[in-house]
């Protein structure tokens, strides 16, 4: 296995075990209490930041072998991916779905619904799971 991808599967496995035990809090618990709520949001932001850094290493290693598109949106990088057969369209459509979250996540925080955040994680545990 490729080194770098070794390094962000090891990162996101680490992001992901953080998740899960942020699964754990009483939502109304998570709901008042911000630092539970940033933190969340945080790791959940590292693991999508991991999985982009995983394709994006994955089009680097494959772009000498076929033509390959340069993507132009985190988006384009999960499109890409399921081109090249490393994902099925089911799960690039998810990745693509956590890439857009990502980016209201960075640039539109403030308009997060903090229960909606709690939910993202619960949803997209099983997609790290797939990738670690």
């Amino acid at each position: 296995m490729d080194e770098r991808i070794r390094e962000h599967l090891k990162h996101l496995n680490k992001y992901y075990l953080l998740l899960l035990e942020a699964q754990k809090i009483p939502h109304d618990v998570f709901l008042n209490d911000p630092i539970y709520q940033g933190s969340s949001e945080r790791f959940l932001q590292l693991a999508i930041e991991s999985c982009l850094n995983i394709g994006n290493r994955l089009i680097s290693l494959y772009q000498f072998q076929r033509p390959i598109s340069v993507p132009e949106t985190y988006a384009d990088i999960f499109r890409e991916i399921q081109k090249l057969g490393v994902v099925d369209q089911e799960f690039e459509s998810s990745l693509i779905k956590m890439a857009k979250f990502r980016n209201r996540l960075v640039h539109l925080y403030w308009e997060l619904d903090i229960g909606g955040c709690q939910g993202s994680c619960h949803l997209n545990m099983h997609f790290f799971i797939l990738l670690v």
